[in-house]
């Protein structure tokens, strides 16, 4: 954006004023200023130091969750944006609260408050969440629990009315600040009042500790309302079986099980992982733990993907994706600005974000009407943006600021600043000079010196130590008055420092009071169009997430599915999206599933045959395709869903205290306890855990189970190696079997991989355990075993174990007979 040549006093940045800018210099009055340095040797002179690095991206959030009735409320912040999130009240059953695991993947705390007074199922199912994530290297979290006059709701009422947001009206009273906030807040959600008021009261009382500082006070940018009516409920068991998050620990032990230091594995959200920023990369994650229910979302999502896999639309995309790059979280940035902590390279990356996000809105204005989401950030209101952009290319010198390492005012802003300045600017060379005199008058062994300026004391000059140990005497400077040590450097008052107190006195710092006024002006402007840049920043990286995901379906040739209201899933050739990740050749396989084609498949064949694999990629096209998604088929046709199960993944854990069998029973449990018409159960080989009979029975008696429901059965794959399971289950036109096809070549099978209807014959373990290495000794021993099973008749008898057995008992006759 170029400078605009009006009057730049008309600005109403510099016609603000603030009464608390004097009070709010401590922090910068509190440093010291390098002038100018020298080096014997040396003619190079610095002014400042380059600040290059920047902060870590870890986000730190406190959730409350708060449970009474069957309804859910939820409240969190996050502590370095200052950004305040409700959950809408909802309805969660126990025992397993699925809105509360949803809740807790998404957000991911490292703290949540509990009532202290509840010790219920809810307290029980989040104690184990915290637990189990812990035990997977997932990052720790930690509970507490507050008394429970903490949720009284009149108190909490109270807090949240004396809540202060930059959002709400300029200058309102008591009265207008409650009548604002009833806008955002609905009252009548009294668990989510419970949790938002429990929130605050913590935050105020802990707020040291939490931000490590000790005088400040929490202060809060934003209030966002959050919803999870619409999420499509998919289980943490779901979401490994599936592969959509793979977490690794890290190698090193000192850093696994810190939070953030796990990388992803081979997993969809790897395969997504195409974002062109940071943020976006963030937003993806929560864009896959919250599949949705709304066709109208859903449908949005897919025009623009469609769109930006069409050749023509790639000139626009790479230019969007340039721009994506510079969006940054404004939250953060705006948190640090406000406290006046801000770094030149903050300021430089809120301006870019700025400048990028305008460019956007206007690059999306040349796509036209071809898709919601494009003609939403065309259409938004971004004056004001544009202008906030514009006064900061105006008013700060990026350049400088990185030089100097602080906020800088360009030339032409303030007239009585740029006088100052000025004098500054005609004295810098005689205070370089001053270094280079001193260092001559300086004994030999002294090789660095600089002038530097601290409030109070003047001008000082600053020489490195030259040798370790030295005593105070040895520290005495001919002609130099001795001030004090810091670190590495010891600092006197010479006479050239008098001179320079005597002519140039405070102009340094009161240029640095100055800028720092206009900085808060500048900031105060920011603040109000807050929601505004937020809101559009929200917009970005959700586009952002789109366009990765249409990078990947255009890589590997995705259709766009058919979503609808109807009881139905239909695939033609669909593949699994990860296994063409790592293999050469796949092969592709349908599936019918509706109340006329067969909501129930039972899928039986040999081991190693692509019974999991064939349930997997069914299970992730229809995830994909409630993402939004296009999915890896030749078509596809999806009715919406309300949940996800799975019974395919045991994890077996120390600190479950439960066998794999009982986490069998317990995923099972969950499928049938919340599974509806419009859910998918996956089940894979339920009841090998114990023994045959058993598994068996329990197997039969969970198919009838949901059976027995007839019309409202959900759509259900079954995979097993029960081959007899037909006759335990009732007879009804809802049940389909598929086999998957092999051929028999010199005694062995070849499995095809394709899958067709009827039912299998034989499981094929001996030829896939020779194949996997097994002995063909302990093969062929293993064949006589089932041999004698199937024909109810012991075993012949294997001479070696039976020799064996024979010196055991004869080294044991004759130890008895000695001991006699």
């Amino acid at each position: 954006m170029d400078e605009n040549s009006s009057d730049r006093t008309s600005d109403p940045v510099l016609r603000q004023t603030s009464s608390s800018s004097t009070n709010n210099l401590n922090n910068q009055s509190e440093n010291h200023f390098v002038i100018a340095s020298c080096r014997r040797n040396e003619d190079q002179t610095t002014t400042g130091q380059q600040e290059t690095s920047e902060e870590s991206d870890t986000e730190e959030r406190v959730l409350v969750a708060y449970c009474r009735s069957g309804k859910l409320g939820a409240a969190y912040c996050t502590l370095q944006t200052g950004e305040l999130f409700i959950l809408e009240e909802i309805v969660d059953r126990p025992p397993e609260y699925l809105m509360f695991l949803s809740l807790y993947r998404q957000v991911e705390p490292v703290c949540i408050l509990l009532d202290g007074k509840n010790q219920g199922a809810f307290v029980q199912t989040v104690k184990k969440t915290v637990f189990d994530s812990d035990a997977n290297d997932e990052g720790r979290c930690k509970l507490v629990f507050l008394s429970s006059q903490e949720y009284n709701f009149e108190a909490c009422k109270r807090r949240i009315s004396s809540l202060s947001l930059p959002t709400e009206p300029a200058n309102c009273s008591d009265d207008e600040r409650s009548l604002y906030l009833r806008t955002v807040i609905d009252y009548s959600q009294t668990q989510s009042v419970h949790a938002l008021g429990a929130l605050l009261r913590y935050l105020d009382l802990n707020w040291a500790k939490l931000s490590m500082d000790l005088h400040g006070k929490p202060q809060f940018l934003s209030l966002r309302i959050i919803s999870l009516a619409d999420i499509v409920t998919v289980d943490e068991d779901t979401y490994r079986g599936l592969q959509v998050f793979s977490a690794v620990a890290h190698p090193s032990a000192f850093k696994r099980g810190v939070r953030g230091s796990s990388r992803e594995g081979l997993s969809l959200y790897q395969l997504f992982s195409r974002c062109a920023s940071k943020l976006g990369q963030r937003r993806m994650r929560v864009l896959l733990q919250h599949p949705t229910s709304d066709l109208a979302t859903l449908e949005m999502r897919q025009e623009l993907i469609a769109y930006f896999m069409k050749p023509q639309s790639d000139a626009l995309m790479r230019n969007i994706c340039s721009s994506l790059r510079y969006i940054k979280n404004v939250h953060g940035i705006l948190t640090k600005i406000k406290a006046l902590s801000a770094k030149p390279y903050q300021w430089k990356s809120l301006y870019n974000t700025l400048y990028n996000a305008v460019l956007i809105c206007e690059m999306c204005e040349s796509a036209g009407k071809v898709s919601k989401f494009l003609e939403q950030l065309a259409c938004f209101d971004n004056s004001k943006l544009y202008e906030m952009a514009l006064y900061m290319n105006r008013i700060i010198d990026f350049d400088l600021s990185k030089t100097e390492g602080k906020f800088t005012v360009k030339p032409g802003v303030d007239p009585e600043l740029d006088m100052k300045k000025q004098t500054m600017a005609s004295l810098h060379g005689l205070m370089s000079e001053t270094a280079k005199v001193e260092m001559e008058r300086l004994p030999p062994y002294i090789q660095e010196c600089s002038m530097l300026y601290m409030p109070h004391l003047g001008y000082l000059l600053g020489v490195k130590v030259w040798d370790d140990n030295l005593t105070a005497e040895d520290k005495e400077l001919p002609d130099m008055k001795f001030m004090f040590q810091n670190n590495d450097y010891i600092h006197y008052k010479s006479k050239g420092c008098e001179e320079l107190d005597v002519l140039i006195g405070d102009t340094y710092p009161e240029i640095v009071a100055h800028e720092t006024r206009i900085m808060m002006r500048l900031t105060a402007v920011m603040l109000d169009h807050l929601h505004t840049l937020t809101a559009l920043v929200d917009k970005c990286a959700e586009l952002d997430c789109l366009i990765a995901i249409s990078k990947v379906s255009k890589e590997f040739n995705y259709v766009r599915p058919t979503l609808s209201a109807e009881k139905v899933i239909s695939i033609k050739a669909g593949r699994h999206p990860l296994y063409m990740l790592t293999c050469d050749s796949f092969v592709p396989n349908d599936v019918e599933s509706s109340v006329h084609a067969g909501c129930v498949k039972i899928l039986t064949g040999p081991n190693s045959s692509g019974k999991s694999v064939y349930m997997k990629q069914i299970g992730l096209i229809v995830y994909l395709a409630h993402v939004g998604s296009f999915v890896p088929a030749e078509s596809a046709a999806v009715g919406v869903l309300r949940h996800i199960h799975t019974r395919i993944h045991t994890t077996e854990c120390v600190a479950a205290h439960m066998s794999a069998f009982l986490i069998d029973l317990r995923q099972m449990a969950l499928a049938l306890q919340e599974s509806t018409s419009n859910s998918l159960l996956i089940v894979d080989e339920f009841g090998k855990g114990t023994s045959a009979t058993d598994g068996l029975a329990l197997l039969a008696a969970c198919l009838n189970t949901l059976l027995f429901r007839g019309d409202q059965c959900p759509h259900v794959l079954l995979a097993t190696h029960y081959l007899q399971i037909k006759e335990y289950i009732v007879d009804t036109p809802i049940v389909r079997y598929l086999r998957f096809e092999y051929v028999i070549q010199d005694g062995e099978p070849v499995f095809l991989f394709r899958v067709c209807e009827g039912g299998a014959t034989s499981s094929f373990a001996l030829q896939v355990a020779a194949a996997a290495g097994l002995g063909p000794a302990t093969v062929a021993r293993a064949k006589l075993v089932m041999d004698s099973v199937m024909s109810n008749s012991l075993p012949p008898e294997n001479k070696q174990i039976t020799s064996k057995q024979n010196m055991c008992i004869e080294k044991v006759k004759n130890k008895l007979l000695t001991d006699i």
